[in-house]
């Protein structure tokens, strides 16, 4: 019953708008003070334990990375880059859009960082020049799913805490699917531009394009430092958190010189700003999973499973469904603290890889950052577009089962999240 109770609790909590570090540990709360047998110490035990991981210390360095990338002008040389690549093609924008988005995702390892980067640029960019605002908004904020899914990335961090998995492998293990959601989402984009004739960008010349290129060159070998020193065992993923920071540091501050001592507390703060929402959802989130395990239902849908559903294919594809809806209703921190503990252990039963399972994961819940209710990426580029979520719903439907169908190929064809981490070993 009182399981029931925490469950409902927490439902009602974000139903009612509450932020879901908050509900998680009102929930939690409430179940220990009715349940009368566990002291109230074991909320703060549960929550200082949940966040007490040295690995998770690369979180607020590659928030942070990000936001120097985005404040001193890195992201616009990436942008530039891309827009030499693929400008020249009908809807121009949209591919430059995406593929700006595979190049800061090498670096920043968040979606949101992603978005509001890219986005703050390129949405008001691609309204001017005649792209249909709700357009704008869904391959944008679809394209900085990318970020969480090309190594480096964050959510491959907290996965590997949670099923004491390496960093490294799993950080290799997304980055095929990164790259494919990109070519899915530009193939989506190509028959969306030809079909409303969205314009080109303006072709550079030879000698324009080696200069842009040229320039692009330090910002796009912060991905091979940070990825390089991981594969090579130099550093650790945290570790290159760190030197990434300060790479981001060197380029915009000593080389390129747009990032001032004026811009370096405002940049702090809001860095700790967001690393202290993470830290909380990550803590809250882990009092209420000690709960949930303590009263053993891993276990008891575990076994409800495995006696109901007997084909491995259909129940990955439960664990598809559980993880679209959970990503729907929750950010994406709280939604792997609950959920990874409960279905991690059941999917190393039917034999699918700890490493493959993680990739299955991030990418459920990545397209849970862009759909509505929660959506925060989605959020984020709604709010540079000056647009509401239900305007955009009909215009991301396409890029949806766009990603929808990666989800399926990464799931069915474990090779596309396990060649990589085998090969580089």
């Amino acid at each position: 019953m009182l399981d029931i109770l925490l469950f409902s609790l927490f439902v009602l909590l974000i139903v009612l708008t509450v932020p879901v570090g908050y509900a998680l540990g009102i929930a939690a709360t409430l179940w220990i003070i009715l349940d009368g047998t566990t002291p109230l110490i074991m909320i703060p035990q549960r929550m200082y334990a949940g966040i007490d991981s040295f690995p998770l210390i690369a979180i607020p360095f590659f928030i942070l990375a990000g936001k120097i990338m985005a404040t001193g002008g890195i992201s616009d040389r990436l942008i530039r880059v891309a827009s030499v690549l693929v400008g020249m093609f009908k809807g121009g924008l949209a591919y430059i859009n995406i593929v700006a988005s595979m190049f800061f995702a090498g670096i920043s390892g968040s979606a949101t960082a992603d978005a509001s980067s890219i986005g703050s640029i390129l949405i008001p960019a691609m309204t001017k020049k005649g792209y249909e605002k709700d357009f704008a908004v869904a391959v944008t904020s679809t394209a900085a799913v990318i970020g969480i899914l090309i190594p480096p990335s964050i959510p491959m961090v907290l996965y590997g805490i949670i099923m004491n998995q390496s960093i490294g492998d799993l950080f290799l293990a997304g980055a095929i699917p990164g790259i494919l959601v990109g070519f899915v989402l530009m193939a989506i984009s190509w028959v969306l531009a030809n079909k409303r004739n969205y314009p080109r960008e303006e072709r550079y010349t030879l000698r324009q394009s080696l200069a842009v290129l040229m320039d692009g060159i330090l910002p796009l070998m912060a991905v091979v430092i940070v990825l390089g020193g991981i594969i090579a065992g130099i550093v650790t993923p945290t570790e290159a958190a760190v030197v990434a920071v300060a790479y981001a540091v060197i380029l915009s501050f000593f080389l390129y010189r747009e990032l001032t001592f004026r811009d370096i507390p405002t940049l702090l703060l809001e860095t700790i700003l967001i690393n202290g929402i993470v830290m909380l959802m990550v803590s809250t989130a882990t009092a209420f999973s000690w709960i949930v395990t303590s009263e053993e239902i891993p276990k008891l849908i575990g076994q409800f499973l495995t006696q109901t559903v007997h084909s491995k294919f259909l129940l990955l594809l439960v664990f598809n469904v559980v993880l679209l809806i959970a990503g729907c209703i929750l950010d994406l921190t709280p939604a792997m603290i609950i959920f990874v503990p409960v279905l991690g252990p059941i999917a190393m039963q039917l034999g699918v890889d700890p490493i493959h399972f993680g990739a299955i994961v991030v990418v459920n819940l990545g397209i849970g950052l862009f759909t509505p209710p929660v959506g925060a990426v989605l959020f984020v580029c709604c709010s540079i577009a000056q647009i509401n979520m239900r305007e955009v719903l009909r215009a991301f439907m396409p890029f949806f089962l766009g990603m929808l169908a990666v989800l399926m190929l990464v799931t069915y064809v474990p090779a596309l999240s396990l060649w990589l981490p085998r090969v580089m070993k």
